[in-house]
């Protein structure tokens, strides 16, 4: 009873802790990490994961280039043969899953942030680097706290380390496509470093 009363702890920080946008993502990503434990789960629902994105462009177009990313159709190919493979996967394995999309989307970060640079004035630049550090602070930050708070002390069980995985890959990935999305706004390119390999 109190692992499950952590647990559901945990969810509200996580929640509380990200924009409106994302809290639907969260829960997804949460409920998924139970399922796959248990598994039950259905495949990566794209659409679902996907609805913060295009805050400010309003034509839909720059939604609908990010729903047609390689990397998470990559995952999903990936989530999928995991999921209806034979063999029995371990948290290892998810874990080890989260963690090759959590580096793919990481790297893409550092490579639009620094697109997006290249293409500001001085203001806008500096601002930019400012929000960046900040976001990146809060980042280290928030996924200290659930570590040492819920993940180390064992509250959450096996599922623990690969719930926090997935909200770290869900964390950098939205941030990357708002940076997308700025550069998208600034000159309508959208160009991915990673190619898919499916």
């Amino acid at each position: 009873m109190k692992g499950k009363i952590l647990f559901l702890l945990f969810i509200t920080i996580v929640f509380s802790s990200c924009q409106n946008s994302s809290q639907l993502t969260t829960l997804n990503s949460e409920t998924k990490t139970k399922e796959i434990i248990e598994g039950r789960s259905d495949p990566y629902n794209n659409e679902v994961s996907s609805m913060s994105i295009g805050n400010y462009d309003l034509t839909g177009d720059f939604y609908d280039e990010m729903l047609r990313n390689p990397i998470d159709h990559d995952y999903e190919v990936e989530f999928d043969e995991a999921q209806n493979s034979k063999e029995i996967i371990t948290t290892m394995g998810w874990g080890a899953l989260e963690s090759k999309y959590t580096e793919i989307w990481d790297k893409e970060l550092i490579q639009i942030y620094k697109k997006l640079l290249s293409k500001l004035d001085r203001e806008p630049r500096e601002a930019l680097i400012e929000s960046q550090k900040e976001w990146l602070q809060y980042h280290l930050k928030e996924t200290k706290f659930v570590e040492k708070t819920f993940v180390n002390n064992g509250y959450l069980g096996t599922q623990g380390s690969v719930s926090l995985g997935m909200v770290i890959r869900e964390r950098i990935r939205e941030r990357t496509m708002q940076l997308f999305e700025y550069r998208y706004l600034l000159d309508g390119e959208v160009e991915f470093l990673y190619q898919s390999k499916k």
